[in-house]
Protein backbone atom coordinates (compact mmCIF):
# COMPACT_ATOMS: atom_id res chain seq x y z
CA UNK A 1 0.00 0.00 0.00
CA UNK A 2 1.37 3.44 -0.87
CA UNK A 3 2.10 5.56 2.22
CA UNK A 4 0.92 8.66 2.99
CA UNK A 5 4.46 10.52 2.29
CA UNK A 6 4.80 8.75 -1.17
CA UNK A 7 1.03 9.36 -2.02
CA UNK A 8 1.23 13.52 -1.38
CA UNK A 9 5.01 13.32 -3.02
CA UNK A 10 3.13 12.15 -6.34
CA UNK A 11 -0.27 14.50 -5.51
CA UNK A 12 2.23 17.58 -6.45
CA UNK A 13 3.99 16.36 -9.35
CA UNK A 14 0.02 15.80 -10.37
CA UNK A 15 -1.08 19.75 -9.55
CA UNK A 16 2.04 20.43 -11.13
CA UNK A 17 0.98 18.62 -14.23
CA UNK A 18 -2.25 20.34 -14.88
CA UNK A 19 -0.78 23.45 -14.19
CA UNK A 20 1.57 22.63 -17.34
CA UNK A 21 -1.52 21.59 -18.85
CA UNK A 22 -3.23 24.44 -18.73
CA UNK A 23 -0.88 26.38 -20.07
CA UNK A 24 -1.51 25.42 -23.81
CA UNK A 25 -5.06 27.00 -24.02
CA UNK A 26 -7.61 29.00 -22.19
CA UNK A 27 -10.99 30.92 -22.10
CA UNK A 28 -11.55 33.34 -19.30
CA UNK A 29 -13.94 32.98 -16.16
CA UNK A 30 -14.31 35.26 -13.28
CA UNK A 31 -15.39 35.72 -10.00
CA UNK A 32 -17.81 34.12 -7.96
CA UNK A 33 -21.22 36.22 -7.31
CA UNK A 34 -22.90 33.88 -4.52
CA UNK A 35 -19.95 34.84 -2.33
CA UNK A 36 -21.40 38.43 -1.97
CA UNK A 37 -24.37 36.94 -0.68
CA UNK A 38 -22.78 34.66 1.52
CA UNK A 39 -20.52 37.16 3.11
CA UNK A 40 -22.10 40.32 2.57
CA UNK A 41 -18.95 42.29 0.82
CA UNK A 42 -19.10 43.99 -2.61
CA UNK A 43 -16.50 42.75 -5.35
CA UNK A 44 -14.72 45.39 -4.61
CA UNK A 45 -13.90 44.56 -0.87
CA UNK A 46 -12.27 41.64 -2.68
CA UNK A 47 -10.89 42.64 -5.76
CA UNK A 48 -8.66 44.84 -7.24
CA UNK A 49 -11.63 46.09 -9.35
CA UNK A 50 -14.88 47.27 -8.80
CA UNK A 51 -16.58 44.85 -10.88
CA UNK A 52 -15.03 41.68 -9.47
CA UNK A 53 -12.96 39.13 -11.17
CA UNK A 54 -9.09 38.67 -11.47
CA UNK A 55 -6.80 39.69 -8.64
CA UNK A 56 -7.63 38.99 -5.40
CA UNK A 57 -6.63 42.60 -2.81
CA UNK A 58 -5.81 40.96 1.00
CA UNK A 59 -9.05 40.37 2.08
CA UNK A 60 -9.80 38.26 -0.86
CA UNK A 61 -6.90 36.43 -0.79
CA UNK A 62 -7.28 35.67 3.03
CA UNK A 63 -10.91 34.65 2.35
CA UNK A 64 -9.48 32.01 -0.73
CA UNK A 65 -7.00 30.61 2.09
CA UNK A 66 -9.89 30.36 4.55
CA UNK A 67 -12.25 28.62 1.87
CA UNK A 68 -11.05 24.42 2.95
CA UNK A 69 -12.40 21.43 4.61
CA UNK A 70 -8.79 20.50 5.42
CA UNK A 71 -5.77 22.09 7.10
CA UNK A 72 -2.99 22.47 4.56
CA UNK A 73 -0.48 21.38 7.37
CA UNK A 74 -2.55 18.31 8.29
CA UNK A 75 -1.41 16.97 4.82
CA UNK A 76 2.07 18.05 4.97
CA UNK A 77 2.09 20.86 2.97
CA UNK A 78 2.44 23.48 5.48
CA UNK A 79 4.64 26.05 2.73
CA UNK A 80 0.47 27.03 2.06
CA UNK A 81 0.05 27.88 5.68
CA UNK A 82 3.02 29.76 6.12
CA UNK A 83 1.77 31.57 3.18
CA UNK A 84 0.66 35.46 4.81
CA UNK A 85 -0.34 36.82 1.88
CA UNK A 86 -0.07 37.65 -2.63
CA UNK A 87 1.81 40.84 -1.75
CA UNK A 88 5.04 42.02 -1.87
CA UNK A 89 7.69 45.26 -1.74
CA UNK A 90 5.21 46.51 1.31
CA UNK A 91 1.64 45.85 -0.46
CA UNK A 92 2.99 47.40 -3.26
CA UNK A 93 3.01 44.82 -5.52
CA UNK A 94 0.15 42.00 -5.85
CA UNK A 95 -0.10 38.59 -7.74
CA UNK A 96 -2.32 35.92 -8.32
CA UNK A 97 -3.72 33.53 -10.73
CA UNK A 98 -6.41 31.32 -11.95
CA UNK A 99 -5.88 27.52 -13.70
CA UNK A 100 -8.79 25.53 -14.40
CA UNK A 101 -9.21 22.23 -16.45
CA UNK A 102 -12.48 20.46 -17.27
CA UNK A 103 -13.20 17.21 -17.79
CA UNK A 104 -16.20 17.01 -19.68
CA UNK A 105 -18.18 15.02 -23.07
CA UNK A 106 -19.88 16.83 -25.37
CA UNK A 107 -24.07 16.52 -24.81
CA UNK A 108 -24.68 16.85 -28.83
CA UNK A 109 -23.41 12.91 -29.24
CA UNK A 110 -24.56 10.25 -27.79
CA UNK A 111 -20.89 8.39 -27.48
CA UNK A 112 -18.99 11.58 -27.25
CA UNK A 113 -15.32 10.83 -25.70
CA UNK A 114 -14.38 12.22 -22.79
CA UNK A 115 -11.86 15.33 -23.03
CA UNK A 116 -9.88 17.11 -20.91
CA UNK A 117 -10.45 20.78 -21.81
CA UNK A 118 -8.03 23.75 -20.17
CA UNK A 119 -10.32 26.99 -19.25
CA UNK A 120 -8.91 29.26 -17.90
CA UNK A 121 -4.89 30.07 -17.15
CA UNK A 122 -4.99 34.22 -16.21
CA UNK A 123 -2.47 35.26 -14.54
CA UNK A 124 -2.10 38.83 -12.57
CA UNK A 125 -0.13 41.71 -11.56
CA UNK A 126 -1.14 45.27 -9.64
CA UNK A 127 0.87 47.98 -8.58
CA UNK A 128 -0.37 50.54 -5.90
CA UNK A 129 1.95 53.08 -6.98
CA UNK A 130 0.84 55.88 -5.09
CA UNK A 131 -2.77 55.63 -2.57
CA UNK A 132 -4.99 56.81 -5.69
CA UNK A 133 -3.11 54.95 -8.29
CA UNK A 134 -3.28 51.78 -9.07
CA UNK A 135 -2.49 49.69 -12.28
CA UNK A 136 -3.23 46.26 -13.02
CA UNK A 137 -3.03 43.95 -15.58
CA UNK A 138 -4.21 40.28 -16.56
CA UNK A 139 -2.54 37.73 -18.66
CA UNK A 140 -4.50 35.02 -20.26
CA UNK A 141 -1.73 33.02 -20.89
CA UNK A 142 -2.94 30.29 -23.11
CA UNK A 143 -4.60 33.25 -25.05
CA UNK A 144 -0.91 34.74 -25.88
CA UNK A 145 0.71 31.19 -26.86
CA UNK A 146 -1.93 30.58 -29.37
CA UNK A 147 -1.62 34.29 -30.67
CA UNK A 148 2.37 33.37 -31.00
CA UNK A 149 2.10 30.46 -32.84
CA UNK A 150 -0.16 31.92 -35.45
CA UNK A 151 -3.54 30.14 -33.89
CA UNK A 152 -6.65 32.28 -33.44
CA UNK A 153 -8.32 32.42 -30.08
CA UNK A 154 -11.32 30.15 -29.49
CA UNK A 155 -14.32 32.85 -29.75
CA UNK A 156 -14.90 36.04 -32.09
CA UNK A 157 -14.59 39.16 -29.61
CA UNK A 158 -11.94 36.90 -27.05
CA UNK A 159 -8.90 39.25 -25.69
CA UNK A 160 -5.80 37.84 -24.84
CA UNK A 161 -4.90 40.31 -21.93
CA UNK A 162 -6.76 43.15 -20.05
CA UNK A 163 -4.87 46.40 -18.61
CA UNK A 164 -5.76 49.26 -16.71
CA UNK A 165 -4.88 52.20 -14.48
CA UNK A 166 -7.60 53.01 -11.90
CA UNK A 167 -7.42 56.37 -10.48
CA UNK A 168 -9.27 57.33 -7.02
CA UNK A 169 -8.66 60.61 -5.43
CA UNK A 170 -10.27 59.32 -1.92
CA UNK A 171 -12.34 55.84 -0.84
CA UNK A 172 -15.35 57.57 -0.86
CA UNK A 173 -14.88 59.56 -4.28
CA UNK A 174 -15.90 58.49 -7.41
CA UNK A 175 -13.11 56.24 -9.67
CA UNK A 176 -11.92 56.33 -13.09
CA UNK A 177 -10.92 53.33 -14.59
CA UNK A 178 -8.75 53.48 -18.02
CA UNK A 179 -7.78 51.33 -20.26
CA UNK A 180 -8.47 47.71 -21.83
CA UNK A 181 -10.56 46.07 -20.18
CA UNK A 182 -14.06 44.26 -20.08
CA UNK A 183 -17.08 46.66 -19.27
CA UNK A 184 -18.84 46.02 -16.49
CA UNK A 185 -22.11 44.01 -17.90
CA UNK A 186 -23.93 42.63 -15.38
CA UNK A 187 -23.21 39.80 -13.22
CA UNK A 188 -19.48 38.17 -14.19
CA UNK A 189 -19.40 34.60 -13.36
CA UNK A 190 -16.62 32.16 -12.63
CA UNK A 191 -18.26 29.52 -15.98
CA UNK A 192 -18.33 30.90 -19.42
CA UNK A 193 -20.30 28.25 -20.23
CA UNK A 194 -23.57 29.65 -18.23
CA UNK A 195 -26.51 30.08 -20.47
CA UNK A 196 -27.07 34.13 -19.86
CA UNK A 197 -24.33 35.05 -22.01
CA UNK A 198 -25.25 32.21 -24.67
CA UNK A 199 -27.56 32.72 -27.85
CA UNK A 200 -29.64 30.01 -27.22
CA UNK A 201 -29.96 26.93 -29.75
CA UNK A 202 -28.26 23.53 -30.63
CA UNK A 203 -25.26 25.30 -31.40
CA UNK A 204 -24.40 28.34 -28.34
CA UNK A 205 -22.41 30.67 -29.17
CA UNK A 206 -21.21 33.69 -26.93
CA UNK A 207 -23.19 36.97 -27.11
CA UNK A 208 -20.35 38.45 -24.84
CA UNK A 209 -17.27 36.30 -25.64
CA UNK A 210 -15.07 35.27 -22.40
CA UNK A 211 -12.22 37.89 -21.83
CA UNK A 212 -14.10 39.96 -24.14
CA UNK A 213 -12.42 43.56 -23.66
CA UNK A 214 -12.14 46.88 -25.05
CA UNK A 215 -10.58 50.42 -25.21
CA UNK A 216 -12.24 52.60 -22.92
CA UNK A 217 -13.16 54.16 -19.52
CA UNK A 218 -15.43 53.99 -16.93
CA UNK A 219 -16.36 55.81 -13.97
CA UNK A 220 -17.69 53.96 -10.86
CA UNK A 221 -19.18 55.16 -7.42
CA UNK A 222 -18.94 52.82 -4.52
CA UNK A 223 -18.46 55.65 -1.81
CA UNK A 224 -21.78 54.52 -0.20
CA UNK A 225 -21.77 51.01 1.09
CA UNK A 226 -25.40 49.85 0.10
CA UNK A 227 -25.32 52.02 -3.22
CA UNK A 228 -22.87 51.17 -6.66
CA UNK A 229 -22.97 53.23 -9.75
CA UNK A 230 -21.06 52.97 -13.36
CA UNK A 231 -20.87 54.70 -16.32
CA UNK A 232 -18.72 53.62 -19.11
CA UNK A 233 -17.70 54.77 -22.84
CA UNK A 234 -15.63 52.25 -25.33
CA UNK A 235 -14.26 51.97 -28.38
CA UNK A 236 -16.09 49.12 -30.10
CA UNK A 237 -12.97 47.34 -31.51
CA UNK A 238 -14.12 43.88 -30.44
CA UNK A 239 -17.69 44.54 -30.67
CA UNK A 240 -17.19 45.43 -34.19
CA UNK A 241 -16.32 41.85 -35.02
CA UNK A 242 -19.23 40.15 -33.77
CA UNK A 243 -21.70 38.70 -36.55
CA UNK A 244 -24.99 38.30 -35.84
CA UNK A 245 -28.45 37.53 -38.23
CA UNK A 246 -30.47 40.39 -40.26
CA UNK A 247 -33.82 40.84 -40.77
CA UNK A 248 -33.36 38.47 -44.43
CA UNK A 249 -31.97 35.63 -42.31
CA UNK A 250 -28.55 36.64 -43.33
CA UNK A 251 -25.27 36.03 -41.56
CA UNK A 252 -24.26 40.27 -41.06
CA UNK A 253 -21.83 42.73 -38.97
CA UNK A 254 -23.15 42.97 -35.49
CA UNK A 255 -22.91 47.16 -35.93
CA UNK A 256 -23.01 47.46 -39.90
CA UNK A 257 -20.37 46.69 -42.45
CA UNK A 258 -18.35 50.00 -41.87
CA UNK A 259 -17.86 49.25 -37.94
CA UNK A 260 -16.89 45.93 -38.99
CA UNK A 261 -14.06 47.46 -41.66
CA UNK A 262 -13.00 50.00 -38.93
CA UNK A 263 -12.52 47.07 -36.46
CA UNK A 264 -10.66 44.47 -38.49
CA UNK A 265 -8.33 47.84 -39.88
CA UNK A 266 -7.74 49.49 -36.02
CA UNK A 267 -9.08 51.84 -37.65
CA UNK A 268 -9.70 54.24 -33.96
CA UNK A 269 -10.71 57.27 -35.33
CA UNK A 270 -13.81 55.60 -37.11
CA UNK A 271 -14.31 53.29 -34.57
CA UNK A 272 -14.39 56.61 -31.76
CA UNK A 273 -16.95 57.84 -34.17
CA UNK A 274 -19.40 55.14 -32.97
CA UNK A 275 -18.83 54.50 -29.25
CA UNK A 276 -20.48 51.55 -26.98
CA UNK A 277 -22.03 53.30 -23.78
CA UNK A 278 -22.23 51.66 -19.96
CA UNK A 279 -24.63 52.39 -17.58
CA UNK A 280 -25.13 50.23 -14.86
CA UNK A 281 -26.17 50.34 -10.73
CA UNK A 282 -27.08 48.13 -8.02
CA UNK A 283 -27.98 48.15 -4.41
CA UNK A 284 -26.66 45.85 -1.59
CA UNK A 285 -29.80 46.45 1.12
CA UNK A 286 -28.25 44.35 4.42
CA UNK A 287 -29.55 43.97 7.90
CA UNK A 288 -27.71 45.98 10.51
CA UNK A 289 -26.71 42.55 12.17
CA UNK A 290 -24.95 41.13 8.76
CA UNK A 291 -27.10 38.28 9.01
CA UNK A 292 -29.01 38.79 5.65
CA UNK A 293 -27.48 40.38 2.28
CA UNK A 294 -29.11 41.14 -1.19
CA UNK A 295 -28.32 43.23 -4.20
CA UNK A 296 -30.76 44.45 -7.09
CA UNK A 297 -29.21 46.12 -10.15
CA UNK A 298 -29.05 46.53 -13.70
CA UNK A 299 -26.80 47.53 -16.26
CA UNK A 300 -27.33 48.86 -19.95
CA UNK A 301 -24.85 48.52 -22.72
CA UNK A 302 -25.92 50.08 -26.41
CA UNK A 303 -23.89 50.71 -29.54
CA UNK A 304 -26.29 51.71 -32.83
CA UNK A 305 -28.67 49.39 -32.80
CA UNK A 306 -27.51 46.61 -30.43
CA UNK A 307 -28.48 46.42 -26.97
CA UNK A 308 -28.18 44.13 -23.96
CA UNK A 309 -30.06 44.62 -21.05
CA UNK A 310 -29.43 42.68 -17.70
CA UNK A 311 -31.36 42.37 -14.59
CA UNK A 312 -29.47 40.76 -11.57
CA UNK A 313 -31.27 40.44 -7.76
CA UNK A 314 -29.81 38.14 -5.11
CA UNK A 315 -30.88 37.11 -1.21
CA UNK A 316 -28.93 35.58 1.19
CA UNK A 317 -27.86 34.90 4.91
CA UNK A 318 -24.31 34.92 5.81
CA UNK A 319 -22.55 31.72 5.83
CA UNK A 320 -25.34 29.57 5.22
CA UNK A 321 -27.35 30.13 1.79
CA UNK A 322 -27.44 32.58 -1.35
CA UNK A 323 -30.20 32.64 -4.04
CA UNK A 324 -29.56 34.64 -6.84
CA UNK A 325 -30.95 35.21 -10.47
CA UNK A 326 -30.54 36.99 -13.75
CA UNK A 327 -32.59 38.03 -16.63
CA UNK A 328 -30.84 39.41 -19.93
CA UNK A 329 -32.25 40.57 -23.04
CA UNK A 330 -29.79 41.36 -26.27
CA UNK A 331 -30.26 41.60 -30.08
CA UNK A 332 -30.47 43.87 -32.79
CA UNK A 333 -33.11 46.22 -33.87
CA UNK A 334 -35.21 43.92 -36.96
CA UNK A 335 -32.87 41.14 -36.13
CA UNK A 336 -31.60 38.28 -33.91
CA UNK A 337 -33.22 38.95 -30.30
CA UNK A 338 -31.97 36.83 -27.34
CA UNK A 339 -34.04 36.38 -23.62
CA UNK A 340 -32.08 33.99 -21.33
CA UNK A 341 -32.90 33.88 -17.70
CA UNK A 342 -30.74 31.72 -15.04
CA UNK A 343 -31.79 31.15 -11.76
CA UNK A 344 -29.09 29.39 -8.90
CA UNK A 345 -29.84 28.50 -5.00
CA UNK A 346 -25.99 27.42 -3.20
CA UNK A 347 -26.42 26.40 0.08
CA UNK A 348 -22.87 26.44 2.23
CA UNK A 349 -22.61 23.41 3.88
CA UNK A 350 -19.17 23.84 5.27
CA UNK A 351 -16.42 26.47 4.87
CA UNK A 352 -14.89 24.62 2.17
CA UNK A 353 -18.61 22.69 0.89
CA UNK A 354 -21.09 24.14 -1.09
CA UNK A 355 -23.49 22.46 -3.13
CA UNK A 356 -25.80 24.02 -5.61
CA UNK A 357 -28.56 23.67 -7.67
CA UNK A 358 -29.09 26.27 -11.21
CA UNK A 359 -31.77 25.81 -13.72
CA UNK A 360 -31.04 28.70 -17.29
CA UNK A 361 -33.79 28.64 -20.36
CA UNK A 362 -33.03 30.96 -22.96
CA UNK A 363 -34.75 31.83 -26.39
CA UNK A 364 -33.55 33.24 -29.66
CA UNK A 365 -35.68 34.61 -32.39
CA UNK A 366 -34.09 35.00 -35.85
CA UNK A 367 -35.31 35.54 -39.38
CA UNK A 368 -36.10 32.11 -41.24
CA UNK A 369 -38.24 32.58 -44.42
CA UNK A 370 -39.36 28.40 -43.95
CA UNK A 371 -40.99 29.30 -40.87
CA UNK A 372 -44.32 30.48 -40.34
CA UNK A 373 -44.67 34.03 -39.78
CA UNK A 374 -40.88 34.60 -41.45
CA UNK A 375 -39.43 33.97 -37.82
CA UNK A 376 -37.64 30.94 -36.24
CA UNK A 377 -37.55 30.69 -32.09
CA UNK A 378 -34.32 28.42 -31.20
CA UNK A 379 -34.34 27.16 -27.01
CA UNK A 380 -32.02 25.91 -24.87
CA UNK A 381 -33.09 24.63 -21.11
CA UNK A 382 -29.78 24.03 -18.73
CA UNK A 383 -30.57 22.46 -15.60
CA UNK A 384 -27.60 21.40 -13.21
CA UNK A 385 -26.78 20.24 -9.48
CA UNK A 386 -23.11 19.72 -8.19
CA UNK A 387 -20.75 21.52 -5.58
CA UNK A 388 -18.16 23.73 -5.02
CA UNK A 389 -15.64 21.10 -2.96
CA UNK A 390 -12.56 22.86 -1.49
CA UNK A 391 -10.15 20.33 -0.03
CA UNK A 392 -7.35 22.64 0.38
CA UNK A 393 -6.56 26.21 0.35
CA UNK A 394 -6.35 27.43 -2.89
CA UNK A 395 -7.78 24.47 -4.63
CA UNK A 396 -11.54 23.55 -5.47
CA UNK A 397 -13.29 20.37 -7.35
CA UNK A 398 -16.61 21.18 -8.78
CA UNK A 399 -18.66 18.23 -9.60
CA UNK A 400 -21.91 19.01 -11.79
CA UNK A 401 -24.75 16.62 -13.48
CA UNK A 402 -25.98 19.00 -16.29
CA UNK A 403 -29.41 18.17 -18.01
CA UNK A 404 -29.61 19.55 -21.63
CA UNK A 405 -32.60 20.22 -23.98
CA UNK A 406 -32.65 22.44 -27.37
CA UNK A 407 -34.87 21.82 -30.28
CA UNK A 408 -32.84 19.12 -31.67
CA UNK A 409 -31.28 17.06 -28.92
CA UNK A 410 -31.48 16.34 -25.30
CA UNK A 411 -29.09 14.72 -22.41
CA UNK A 412 -27.40 14.48 -19.47
CA UNK A 413 -23.34 14.77 -18.67
CA UNK A 414 -21.28 14.68 -15.38
CA UNK A 415 -18.48 17.19 -15.49
CA UNK A 416 -15.95 17.64 -12.91
CA UNK A 417 -13.55 20.83 -12.89
CA UNK A 418 -10.35 21.07 -11.18
CA UNK A 419 -9.13 24.91 -10.22
CA UNK A 420 -5.98 26.09 -8.42
CA UNK A 421 -6.12 29.82 -7.57
CA UNK A 422 -3.79 32.08 -5.31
Amino acid sequence: MMSATVFFRYWRVWIASVVLLLLVSATKVSAIPQFTLLTGNKCLNCHITSQGSGLRNDLGWYMAKDMKILSAHSVGLEFIEKAESNSIADGALLFGFDARVQMTRSPRTANASTRFIPMQTSVYAAWIATPWLTVEATADVGGLLALSSGRALPFTGQQAWMASAIIQPGITLPQLRIGHFQPSIGIRYDDHTMLVRQVAGTNTIPIIAPNFAEYGAEVNFEGIQWLSLTAGVFLPRSLGQLRTVNTFGETAPLLGETISTAAAASNLGALAASPSYLARAAIFPRTEDHVFNSYLGGSYFVNRTFSMMNIFAGVGLSDRVALQGEYVLSGIKDGRQTRNYSVMLTYQLLSGLLPFVRFEQGTTRVSDPNASAGIAELYSTQASIGAQIFPLPFIELRPEFRYYDTETFRSTRWNLQLHLYY
